[in-house]
Order: structure tokens, then sequence, then C-alpha cells
């Protein structure tokens, strides 16, 4: 019984310190942190979707900024759900200003033929 709990603990030490023997994505989180800031730029805070997926970016940056050096695995994790999110924020919030732009070009299109 003694034998088969030092046997727990061992395992529950080297598979604490497996997630901490990884490095720190330390470059991904600085992409992503481009990536939230080209959404941001990009127009996302004004498109209710884009603004949603970029809250996440930021959530998950945040919370991956907590984990470094405690769980880089689960940070890393986070880090590539981070930048998608906000890569995903970005292209909603283009493809909101596309469809806006088709609508006003449809629009001066009727105006132009007199209707």
């Amino acid at each position: 019984m003694v034998m088969r709990m030092a046997k727990v603990a061992i395992a529950s030490v080297v598979l604490i310190a497996c997630g901490a023997s990884l490095p720190p994505p330390s470059d991904d989180w600085a992409a992503a942190q481009a990536d939230v800031g080209r959404a941001q730029s990009g127009g996302a805070p004004s498109v209710p979707d884009a603004k949603l997926h970029l809250q996440l970016a930021q959530e998950d940056l945040q919370k991956s900024k907590d984990l470094m050096d405690k769980d880089n695995k689960r940070a890393a994790s986070l880090v590539a759900l981070a930048r998608v999110e906000a890569q995903l924020a970005l292209s909603l919030a283009k493809a909101a200003s596309a469809q806006e732009s088709a609508q006003q070009a449809q629009q001066d299109l009727q105006k132009a033929k007199g209707n």
C-alpha cells in the first residue's frame, strides 16, 4: 500500500513537471498579441460577432500568460486558440466591411440607373 502511494506520488510529480518542462510559448504569445492588435485595428470591436471572438482571444492570452512557467503545455494550447480567435475576429470584421461596401455599391448602381 505504501509502495503504491509512493508510485502515485512520483507519477503525479512527473506529470506536473512535464507541463513546465516545455519552454514557455513566448514567441507564439507575441505573435498572438500581434494578431489581437490586427483584429482591433481591423474593426473587430465594432462588429458584434468579431468583438466576441476578440474578447475570447484576449482572455485566452491572459490565461496563457498566467500559466507560463507553471503549465507551458496548456499555455501553448491557449496561445494557439487565442491566435485563431483573433484571426477569426479580423476575418469577421473584414467580411462585415465588405458586406457594407457591396450594399453601398448596389445602392449607387441603383441611383445611377435612375431607380
